[in-house]
């Protein structure tokens, strides 16, 4: 695997959401734009929604499949309408081998990739990269920051 540079031009769009429903709203919005070969970076604290996130792309995609978090098993991937699904997470990973081990090329080109705790190793991720930060603002309330590259953002639509 080839390490890529890190992201420099990226827009922002940014929402805001008190529940579970909420969030899986938004990612299921989002996610009818996305280009198969989208590859996300999901970033946030633990305990902030980012399975519920990846439950909303699921949902979009016509993933009839329960949505779990791939924390123990690294990678799960679960088949769409037209597109595939597959969910990582860099959580556990402590060395850039672990990367390199996972293959990681190999389930961009046909599929919606997303790396929940990319942010832990974003070298690897190329400039086309989406990152969606997920923040806890108070009580229920979220912060979902979607850092997209220009040419996705021009073609994004929620």
């Amino acid at each position: 695997m080839v390490a890529y540079q890190i992201m420099t031009s990226l827009r922002k769009k940014i929402f805001f959401s008190s529940s579970v429903e909420q969030t899986v709203a938004i990612a299921a919005a989002w996610t009818r734009s996305l280009q198969k070969g989208a590859l996300i970076s999901l970033e946030g604290p633990l305990g902030v929604g980012k399975t519920h996130f990846v439950k909303g792309v699921a949902v979009a995609l016509n993933i009839k499949e329960e949505v779990s978090s791939p924390t123990f098993s690294l990678l799960k991937s679960y088949q769409g309408g037209e597109k595939t699904l597959h969910h990582l997470d860099f959580y556990r990973l402590e060395k850039e081998e672990e990367i390199l081990e996972l293959g990681l090329e190999d389930y961009l080109e046909n599929s919606v990739t997303i790396i929940e705790w990319g942010d832990r190793f974003p070298k690897f991720f190329p400039t086309t990269t989406i990152r969606i930060v997920m923040k806890l603002i108070e009580g229920n309330l979220r912060e979902i920051s979607f850092l997209l590259p220009d040419e996705i953002y021009e073609n994004t639509s929620f």
